[in-house]
C-alpha cells in the first residue's frame, strides 16, 4: 500500500490531540461545577475524562491551564456563532433568532461551567485575569454583538443604534442564560 504523507498523518494526529484536549475541558468543566475550582484536583479532573493523572500531562501542564483552556474553549466557540454565516434577505428578527440558537446550543455545551465562572473570585481571577471583573462576560458579549449587529442589519432595521440594541439584548442573554431551553423566536417586529 502506499505511504500516507506525512503532512496527512501528523495533521490528523493533532486533530485527534485537539479532540481529545476538547472531551479533557468538557469533562472538567463537570468536575469544576461539582467540586469547585479551588476543591477540584487533577487526579479528579483526569479520572472524569478518563485518565490516569499524569496521562493528563501530556494534553495539559496543570489544573490552571485546564481552567484557562475551558475557558478559551468557551469563548472561541461563542465567537465562532458571530462568524456563522447569515443570510440578509430574510428579516431581522430571524437573522437574530438564528444567531441565538447557535448561542443557545454553544452555552449549553458549557453550561455546568457557569456557576464556576460566576463565582470568579480573587483565585480564578488570578488564573484569567479577564474574570476580575463581574462584567467581563457582559462587556464581551456586548461588544461581539455591536460589531454583529453593524455587519448584518441594515440601519433602517434598528429603531436604536448598535450598541443600545446590543445592550439590551446582552442584558437579557445574561439575565436568562441559566434558564433551560431555547430561546423563544422573535415576533418578527423591528428591534
Amino acid at each position: 500500500s502506499p505511504r500516507m504523507p506525512i503532512r496527512t498523518s501528523t495533521a490528523r494526529r493533532e486533530r485527534a490531540r485537539e479532540h481529545t484536549r476538547r472531551d479533557i475541558l468538557l469533562a472538567a468543566a463537570e468536575v469544576f461545577a461539582r467540586r469547585g475550582y479551588a476543591a477540584a484536583t487533577l487526579s479528579e479532573l483526569a479520572e472524569a475524562a478518563g485518565f490516569a493523572a499524569p496521562s493528563l500531562y501530556r494534553y495539559f501542564e496543570s489544573k490552571e491551564e485546564i481552567f484557562r483552556s475551558l475557558v478559551g474553549l468557551f469563548v472561541g466557540e461563542m465567537d465562532a456563532t458571530f462568524e456563522e454565516p447569515v443570510d440578509r434577505r430574510q428579516p431581522l428578527a430571524e437573522r437574530l433568532e438564528a444567531l441565538l440558537h447557535a448561542q443557545s446550543r454553544t452555552a449549553d455545551t458549557f453550561r455546568s461551567a457557569f456557576p464556576v465562572l460566576d463565582a470568579a473570585g480573587p483565585e480564578l481571577a488570578a488564573v484569567v485575569p479577564e474574570l476580575r471583573s463581574p462584567r467581563a462576560g457582559l462587556d464581551y458579549y456586548e461588544s461581539r454583538l455591536v460589531v454583529w449587529l453593524r455587519r448584518h442589519a441594515a440601519k433602517d432595521e434598528l429603531r436604536e443604534p448598535p450598541e443600545v440594541v446590543a445592550r439590551a439584548f446582552a442584558g437579557l442573554a445574561f439575565a436568562f442564560r441559566s434558564c433551560p431551553g431555547d430561546p423563544k423566536p422573535l415576533d418578527g417586529a423591528r428591534v
